[in-house]
């Protein structure tokens, strides 16, 4: 199913930047920033663990579009936990 406002798009571009999800995702990441780069490395992938269950938990869903069909398609937790962690 196409985004809805409560996902993030995954990918490059204007649209993701300024979809709703998006800008969710990116302020939780932000209020996440002090913490994540003091500490452990450990204690980084729970963090990001964290913020993709916090985007889940308002039924966002991390989306990616197929370059031939267009479709959208859930890249799953472990993906974005390590978009998250970039």
């Amino acid at each position: 199913s196409n985004p809805l406002p409560t996902d993030v798009i995954c990918g490059r571009g204007g649209g993701a930047l300024r979809h709703a999800g998006n800008l969710t995702y990116r302020n939780i990441v932000a209020l996440n920033k002090g913490l994540y780069t003091t500490c452990k490395k450990s204690d980084k992938l729970k963090i990001s663990r964290s913020i993709v269950a916090a985007i889940r938990e308002t039924n966002g869903r991390f989306l990616e579009q197929d370059s031939v069909t267009k479709l959208w398609n859930d890249i799953g937790d472990k993906m974005a936990v390590e978009k998250t962690s970039q």
